[in-house]
């Protein structure tokens, strides 16, 4: 991105600690809200799981997260940008603590701190761009473990695919970014530079598009994804509820993808918490126990990775590490 996009991206230390607070309060109130709804239930539940089965659920989450990390420091590593691994999974992690933004966008708070790091932003917003592209890619095929025997969820697996196939379509074309670089020519102003950065971040997208690097993040993101479809179904087996593992990871993808319709939101908040419940009920399972499943799924995955960032980023904040800065590409 130009250097004269990225002033846009700057976000002051105070700010972006108002920021984890926030996300902090966000996770109470989440916490609030399900012990309000069946303490009782919610307990008796976490019970059932037991230590042990709470701990593989939280394993499963954590390879989750882990092997989306190993798949961002490919892409950051193929535009040329070899970092600490020990503080880049700081910053990877620190940006959980945002994923309950609006389109996941908060978690773009990656790029502040790697700028320190002399990442240009065009660059990370890439990276984040093309582990959304491919995640709800894999969410889709892992969907269509449920949706095949589901007709009336076929459109909402139609249409992701859809999406993903189109905007392959318009990364893969560099007449794309040469476009936008002559609109942005004949404007000035924010326009000029959204323009500009946006043509900076398709070209950076492309380059990690290559067929290796795509087969590649791809399957990694279906195994990342699937690893979270058996924790669910461990939830499910703690429980004693009649859900296979097959059926229980295609559940988890079609939940997260319909909860997240909103444009790049594998993991959006409030949609999910009615289709999965919805789903298991679909398969024998009574409402309250299939709400109670469903609040341990959350809990395990959307809300322990929100915790994990809120402590990585406060590490990040209380060790700050400002290396000599590298010229914007």
């Amino acid at each position: 991105m130009n250097g004269a996009a990225e002033p846009a991206l700057q976000l002051s230390g105070g700010r972006r600690r108002a920021l984890i607070a926030t996300a902090a309060l966000g996770v109470l109130v989440y916490l609030a809200a399900a012990l309000v709804t069946d303490a009782t239930r919610l307990q008796a539940a976490l019970r059932a799981l037991g230590i042990g089965g709470g701990l593989l659920v939280l394993g499963a989450s954590l390879l989750n997260y882990l092997l989306r990390f190993e798949r961002w420091s490919r892409y950051l590593r193929r535009l040329g940008h070899p970092l600490p691994r020990g503080r880049h999974l700081l910053v990877y992690l620190c940006g959980f603590a945002f994923t309950v933004s609006p389109a996941k966008a908060g978690e773009a708070v990656r790029a502040l701190y790697l700028r320190e790091h002399g990442v240009a932003y065009a660059d990370s917003i890439a990276a984040l761009f093309v582990e959304r592209l491919l995640d709800l890619l894999a969410i889709a095929l892992l969907a269509g473990l449920f949706v095949l025997g589901a007709r009336a969820y076929w459109p909402a697996l139609a249409g992701a695919l859809l999406l993903t196939a189109a905007l392959l379509a318009v990364i893969g074309r560099p007449a794309t970014s040469r476009l936008l670089d002559r609109f942005a020519a004949a404007r000035s102003g924010r326009s000029r530079r959204a323009l500009a950065g946006l043509a900076d971040l398709l070209r950076a997208s492309r380059r990690l598009l290559s067929p290796g690097l795509l087969a590649g993040g791809l399957g990694l993101g279906l195994i990342a994804w699937g690893v979270e479809g058996v924790g669910l179904y461990w939830i499910c087996a703690g429980l004693d509820l009649p859900v296979t593992l097959l059926t229980a990871i295609g559940i988890y993808g079609i939940a997260v993808l319909a909860g997240g319709v909103a444009f790049f939101m594998p993991g959006g908040i409030g949609g999910l918490e009615v289709v999965m419940p919805a789903l298991l009920v679909a398969q024998g399972v009574p409402l309250a126990t299939a709400v109670l499943a469903m609040l341990l799924c959350r809990l395990a995955t959307l809300w322990f990775a929100v915790l994990l960032g809120l402590l990585a980023a406060a590490v990040l904040e209380a060790r700050p590490e400002r290396p000599p800065p590298v010229a914007a590409r």
